[in-house]
This record gives structure tokens, sequence and C-alpha cells, in this order.
């Protein structure tokens, strides 16, 4: 079990804290069955094709003649925040045009209704939209969307936010021509307040031709989800704007237990193998203090204290739990936390739920203690190759999520930021540097999920290759991508003195480096440990010292001057 205590020097300290379901995809139409999907509710004179469709599939729709629709059903009780994302293709240049609807009520006989916005792409007057079922009448151009080039696919995002609520609003992103990944914002956010029309929750959508045109319009890979943006109540707290000055947590979030109500079941972490929590099969050397939770976030084991009573655990999977994780950082003044993401089980459907729980509940419960939170991904175990399924999931939770909207998500230099732990380590890892520097510069510069704040988790000895850091010089030019390094130091040093000859070695040079680079430097401190049970060490492996220990790294020693700007703060 990590015990991580890290810790900055002139910005952060970084400590270690063990330990809803959100949205995501609600319907999709591929159009690679002869018959439409039973997301739709309707279909007229559309005729389904099985080649030259959009990629990653062959169907596509076929929009031929006037009036052909489709209308597909959203949800029954509405959806308030949500996206429908699809690919489109328009036919010649002088009829490239069509129709898309989203609505609250749906009319059979009309592609318009009240409560709703259509949509139009003209060939002569570009993007642009209506309310209500005014059609262009009210007809309003869309800034920001360039004109469309016939025969090209395209990928369209249509964004509703807050439907139903006083501000409800819709945009768009529209990829370039035959790409498959949205990139040009429009520059409209239309707010409907006050304008006459109220947005209700969406529960209908369609596509329609609307003009008597040979050429058409084509529809393929259509995609719905809901977005679950926080919008439970917010408590002002510490700045997340910025990590200068904030003790900051590593959270795993990552114990399980039987009738926790989590997807994987069973116990989760507590135990080095599959059967009861039991001697013999504990992972922890550390048992937890429960007494301040309630009786349903306890989960009884098969050991006994010394009085004859049940020995209980908590479940990182509840969350009143976590919630109180939360509340506890707010009383003794520990300012938010990174939560962990284990890249080496987001292809795993159980697991990723499991991880996308925890993560709500650590949202929740910073917003309601006025704690700041990030996303740490944890490479360790990722098979090689796979790197692009860590990259789909930030994707997702900044559509799905909109994680990084929310007031308590923590930014720094005026950007989200993404902790990425395991790069550069010499214990024979199956990923690539190579692929880590991919995922870093995605992070930094992908148009639609990058514009990140950057920081790397990396070996102790990664400025000079050598003992638990790759010999590859190709780490150094990694490094230098960042915006934060934090060099991983638990298990480097196993006694005060050690801990200062590091300091003085090692970080001081590690800091001259990055400050050239114009690269802060989050330095990891820890409070010492044992892998007793889960690896037959000694139960005393890294002694703790009354807690002198950890205190030695955060000082130094009395010569050092690193953690200068940290002692004041301590």
């Amino acid at each position: 079990m990590r015990h991580v205590i890290p810790l900055v020097s002139r910005m952060a300290a970084f400590l270690a804290v063990t330990g809803s379901v959100v949205g995501g995809v609600i319907g999709q139409e591929t159009f690679e069955a002869p018959i439409f999907s039973p997301i739709w509710t309707q279909t007229n004179k559309v005729v389904i094709q099985t080649k030259g469709g959009a990629e990653p599939t062959h169907g596509f729709a076929h929009f031929g003649s006037a009036g052909s629709q489709l209308q597909g059903n959203l949800a029954s009780n509405g959806l308030s925040d949500f996206y429908i994302e699809f690919s489109f293709r328009t036919g010649d240049a002088t009829n490239r045009q069509f129709h898309f609807q989203v609505s609250s009520l749906k009319d059979a006989n009309s592609p318009f209704s009240a409560s709703a916005i259509n949509l139009y792409c003209d060939g002569v007057k570009g993007w642009g939209f209506c309310l209500g079922d005014k059609e262009y009448a009210s007809w309003q151009p869309i800034a920001g969307l360039p004109n469309i080039t016939p025969d090209s696919w395209y990928r369209l995002r249509f964004i509703g936010r807050d439907w139903g609520g006083a501000r409800a609003c819709f945009s768009l992103q529209l990829s370039l021509p035959d790409g498959n990944k949205v990139v040009t914002p429009a520059t409209n956010l239309i707010y409907v307040e006050g304008s006459g029309s109220r947005l209700e929750p969406a529960r209908h959508f369609a596509f329609t031709n609307t003009r008597d045109s040979n050429a058409g319009f084509d529809v393929a890979e259509v995609t719905i989800c809901e977005i679950t943006p926080y919008k439970g109540p917010v408590m002002k707290g510490v700045d997340a704007t910025t990590l200068s000055g904030k003790v900051m947590c590593g959270y795993q979030g990552w114990f399980g237990a039987p009738g926790d109500g989590n997807p994987e079941r069973g116990w989760r972490h507590w135990t080095k193998q599959r059967g009861p929590l039991a001697d013999g099969n504990a992972k922890v050397d550390l048992w937890p203090d429960v007494s301040e939770l309630n009786a349903t976030e306890r989960f009884l084991t098969d050991f006994k204290l010394p009085d004859g009573r049940t020995a209980e655990v908590f479940s990182s999977f509840q969350k009143p739990t976590v919630l109180r994780h939360f509340n506890w950082m707010k009383d003794y003044g520990i300012d938010g936390v990174f939560v962990q993401r284990f890249a080496n089980g987001l292809q795993n459907r159980s697991t990723r739920e499991y991880c996308n729980t925890v993560l709500a509940n650590c949202r929740e419960g910073a917003n309601l203690n006025g704690r700041a939170y990030a996303v740490m991904y944890d490479l360790s175990g990722l098979r090689s190759g796979r790197i692009d399924e860590v990259i789909n999931d930030w994707r997702a939770l900044r559509r799905e999520m909109v994680i990084t909207d929310d007031s308590s998500y923590l930014h720094h230099r005026g950007k989200p930021v993404v902790a990425v732990w395991g790069v550069g380590f010499n214990d024979h890892r199956d990923y690539s540097l190579e692929e880590c520097r991919r995922f870093i510069e995605f992070l930094k510069h992908d148009p639609e999920a990058g514009g990140c704040t950057v920081m790397l988790g990396v070996p102790a000895h990664w400025r000079e290759l050598k003992a638990d850091a790759v010999n590859d010089p190709l780490l150094l030019d990694i490094v230098a991508m960042a915006d934060i390094v934090s060099p991983w130091t638990v298990g480097r040093y196993t006694n005060p003195e050690d801990a200062a000859s590091y300091a003085e070695h090692s970080l001081k040079p590690d800091l001259v480096w990055c400050h050239e680079r114009g690269i802060e430097c989050l330095p990891v401190v820890f409070p010492g440990f044992s892998w007793h049970n889960m690896y037959d060490k000694p139960s005393d492996q890294i002694p703790r010292l009354h807690g002198q220990f950890l205190w030695s790294q955060i000082l130094c020693s009395e010569t050092s001057q690193c953690f200068d700007g940290i002692r004041r703060h301590v």
C-alpha cells in the first residue's frame, strides 16, 4: 500500500490518505445492421447503406429526398446535460443542407416543436439555428463554424447544458473534413433565459432533409451521452486556481468490501488473494480506525480486536466515507487530493465504473468541503500499445463529467492539472517512453481535451539516468515537456540522515535543472512503512520514528536550505 506524502519546494505539499455512477453512453447507432436500432422512434424515406460510411464502421443512413427523416429517443424523463455526436456529409455544393433538431416534445407530423433547438447547415447561408417551431422566421447565424465541403465526412457534437434550468444553452463542435475528432468550437453559447422560450429537458432528436434535393445528406456513427457536471452545493475554501502553497494528498480510493455495492464485488485491495480478509490473507500492515463511520460504512472481517469484537474496515466505494475523508481534510488543514486513476484497469468496464464512482465521490467531497482535487493517472501495469485507452479515458472525463469545469478542480498556471505517474522507471515496464511522450503531448496540445498543466511522477534519479531510472536520454526530453516534475523517493532512503543526503546531493541539482527550464518541482516525502504482510518484509522496514522520519524530510536538515519556502508554511 502506497503511503505517500509528496511535498513541494516553494509550491505545495502532497501527503498520503488512502482511502452515483457518472454519465456515459446511453444510445448508439452505427448503421451496420440492415434495420434501425431501438433508439429510433420513427423513420421516413431513410435508407441504410453498407459501404462508404464514416470510420470506424462502414454503414450510414442516406436522406435522399425531401422529408426523409429519423426521429430518435434520448430519455423518457429527459436529459439536462448531454451531447449528441454524429458524422455527416452533404451532397452537391448548391444544395448542401441538412436540419437537426433536439426537443422536449415529439411531434410525429413535423420535425419542429415547441421547446426545441433547430439547427441548420446551408450551402449558401452557412450554419444557423432557431428556437421553437419558428423555422426560418427567426433563423440566426452561428459564428465559429466554417462552411462544409461536399462529399467530405464531418464529425459534429451538439452539447446541451442545464436544459430545464434557468441557464439552458447549447454549443457545437466540428471536426476538420474527413476527421473523426471534433476540434472547432462554435463561438456561440446561447442562453435562453429571458428569450420567451424555455428549453425543457431533452427527450427527442431528429434528422430531416428539408430541401427537395436528390443530393440529400448522409449520417453515420451516432452517439448519445449524458453529461454529469457537479451541480450540488459548493463551499468556498481553498483557492483551487493554483497549486502554490497547497498541502495535497494522494488518494488511491482502491479499497472495496463485500456488500458495499461496487461492481467488482468481494474484497478489493484488502487481501492478497481471493477469500476472506483473515489471518494470512491480509495485504495491508495498518488497520484503519473506523470509529467515526456509520454502521452501514463498516464491513466485518474475520479478524478480532483485543476486546473480542469483530474488526471492521471501510470501503472507498461508499460515498459517505469519501465525503467524511474530505471533511477530515478540511478539519486538519489538508488542501486537497490527487485522485489516483489506474491505467491498467480502464479497459475493464467494472473497474472503470468503480474508478468513476470514487472520482465522482471525491468531486462531491471536494466541493462540499472547499477542497481541491485533480486526476493522477498511474501507468503501472499498463501493457504496451494501450496508451490510447488512457487518452480516451481523459477525453471521456472532460466530455461526460465536465470534470475540469468544476470550481474545485485544481488548476495551475491557468490550466487544469493532470498528473501522470510512472514515467521512466527501470523496473521493466511494458509501456514505452515514446508512449509516455505521446500521452503528455496529448494532454498539453490536443485541441479538444488538452491545454493541461502536466505533472510527471518520475524516478528519484531521473536526472542522472541511473539507479531506479532508465538509462535513456529520451526521459530527459520528456521531463522537459512537463510543467511540474515529482521525483518518487519512497523507499529510496530509510532514515533522516539519508533523507538529508538525498536532498543535498540529488534534489538540489534537480531544482537547478528544473529552474533553468521553467519547470516546477514537487518532491515526495513519506512517513515510513513496511510490506510485511504483502511481501513478507520486516514489520518495521522503514521506521516512522514517532513522526520524526516524516518531518526530517520536510525540514531536510539544519544545513539544507532546499525547503525554505515550505518551512514557513508548516
